[in-house]
């Protein structure tokens, strides 16, 4: 499946005295979340919104019941009810904490409960439409960028995450055009080529790809994405040394980017380094434990090879 690059929603509001201790909450909880430790994160986020809300069904409260274009909200929605708007924001914080888990179903019920307190919160929409491509449910994705991008046309990772979602639909000519019309909306936006030149890869343009990954870390060499892009496609291009020194170099730009320990112990698998590999793989699979099956098919491939 094709790569979404998820990044947190940073909520910071002007409180009241009432609401005062569950914003400190939250902003413990984003300082947790970007340091890696996302249970820490989970419990601030937790607390934050018990202090703003009580979880009963079918309670009066914010929520109307329904979705920005006034259909009724999913059950898991139903459960919320909101004593305070900001709630809503620190549902969305706590749901990312899961996605980043792979929590993925208890991310996607934050999300909806986050709708359905504030039915015009956009980075819900994006970030549960990504909730929705991890699960590979399509049709949801796509659904929730429309909704997205109809209450915000400007709003570029709208047309990123469609573009990727009809990608993987097959709509091919229809991703592109996304990609490209959030090119053009922000043109110095390393992420936007990273991510066009990752569907370029994926549709074997690797010329197109490699210039794309190119572009991105010209307009920002500290965003390691572009380098795990570029590494990638240097793998596959059987340049082993480059591929090692991008996958480093996206490494220490960030050491929680579990791909890159993945793609890098491949290639140390590759060239016979199996105590290195099988650091790395060891490394991989810490941060993002789904990845153990494609590195054991990497390998078994890789051990057909030389057979």
């Amino acid at each position: 499946m094709s790569r979404i690059f998820i990044t947190i929603a940073i909520i910071f509001f002007s409180l009241n005295v009432y609401t005062q201790s569950a914003d400190d909450l939250n902003k413990r909880g984003l300082r947790s979340y970007e340091r890696g430790d996302y249970d820490a994160a989970i419990a601030d986020f937790t607390a934050a919104i018990e202090k703003t809300s009580r979880l009963a069904r079918n309670a009066r409260g914010l929520s109307n019941g329904f979705a920005a274009d006034g259909d009724p909200v999913d059950e898991a929605a139903l459960k919320v009810r909101a004593i305070d708007p900001h709630t809503a924001g620190y549902l969305l914080n706590r749901g990312n904490a899961f996605l980043v888990r792979n929590d993925i179903d208890r991310a996607i019920s934050d999300y909806s409960e986050a709708l359905a307190i504030s039915p015009a919160l956009v980075p819900a929409y994006f970030c549960r439409g990504s909730a929705w491509m991890i699960k590979k449910d399509l049709q949801h994705a796509l659904a929730d960028f429309e909704k997205l991008l109809k209450l915000d046309p400007r709003y570029v990772r709208g047309y990123v995450g469609r573009a990727m979602a009809r990608l993987d639909s097959g709509d091919v000519r229809g991703a592109f055009e996304d990609f490209d019309h959030a090119i053009k909306l922000e043109p110095k936006n390393a992420a936007n080529y990273c991510q066009r030149g990752d569907a370029r890869r994926l549709t074997r343009d690797l010329v197109g790809a490699h210039a794309d990954f190119e572009n991105a870390i010209k307009l920002d060499p500290r965003f390691p994405n572009s380098y795990l892009g570029r590494g990638t496609i240097r793998l596959r291009d059987k340049d082993f040394p480059a591929a090692i020194a991008d996958f480093t170099t996206a490494l220490t730009l960030d050491p929680r980017l579990a791909q890159a320990y993945r793609n890098r112990g491949v290639v140390y698998y590759i060239l016979g380094k199996k105590p290195e590999a099988e650091k790395d793989f060891s490394q991989a699979v810490t941060l993002a434990p789904w990845l153990r099956w494609e590195i054991e098919a990497n390998v078994k491939e890789i051990e057909g090879w030389r057979k």
